[in-house]
């Protein structure tokens, strides 16, 4: 079986207090606490302003080895116009996420809506990048074999995203790993349906990242997932 990882999209929520967190445990205390309960996280903050190396190396004190951080590229890697040295920015990307060492997961790449498919941009990214990643694309047009060739060539996941906003990517196997991010509220029984998925999926994947949306009961959901 591969590893599941489970989080949420961030940790760092006073609302959370008196139900995932203690009432009174003070903000720099958010992470370990979030890290002795869940074992990943996916942090959005990264798409408008990569954190310096010393928040970084920071984060990874606070957790233990098994902890992942999944971290959203940048969004001028993806969102820029055709002239941005889209290139350059994902290099120094890659190199500022690396401090993270075993302690960094996937790095999470989006594509916008209005960009049309070219896998060759998708290429020449990830290639830059340098960091294992999971691509998620918000315009259905992407989702085809060009773009999936490109995803195996760099062992890259294709993100299944379960939102109503955005199309639902179909299960491609480019990779060692797996990634969804679970936008909606569920149910029990749907959470019990993801499980399910889940747990088939980690027998056929190295690792298999799973992140909820950062509402209140988004740890729970992860928690029995995990479970």
């Amino acid at each position: 079986m591969g590893t599941l990882y489970a989080g949420t999209s961030g940790f760092s929520y006073q609302g959370w207090r008196g139900s995932f967190y203690p009432d009174k445990l003070p903000a720099s205390r958010m992470l370990n606490h979030y890290a002795s309960l869940l074992n990943g996280v996916e942090l959005n903050g990264s798409f408008y302003r990569t954190p310096p190396e010393a928040t970084l190396l920071g984060w990874a004190a606070e957790t233990p080895p098994s902890f992942r951080f999944c971290l959203k590229a940048q969004r001028a890697l993806t969102y820029s116009a055709a002239g941005f040295d889209k290139e350059g920015m994902a290099r120094n990307v890659g190199a500022r996420m690396g401090c993270l060492g075993g302690r960094l997961g996937p790095v999470l790449v989006q594509f916008p809506p209005t960009t049309a498919p070219d896998p060759a941009v998708v290429d020449r990214v990830l290639r830059a990048l340098g960091q294992r990643a999971a691509v998620e694309f918000r315009n259905e047009a992407w989702f085809g074999d060009a773009t999936y060739a490109v995803l195996r060539a760099h062992q890259a996941a294709l993100v299944i995203t379960d939102q109503e906003k955005w199309p639902r990517a179909p299960r491609v196997e480019t990779g060692p790993f797996t990634y969804y991010r679970l936008r909606r509220d569920y149910d029990r029984p749907a959470l019990d349906s993801w499980r399910r998925e889940l747990r088939a999926e980690s027998a056929a994947s190295e690792e298999v990242h799973v992140y909820f949306r950062h509402v209140e009961e988004g740890p729970a959901r992860a928690r029995y997932v995990l479970e």
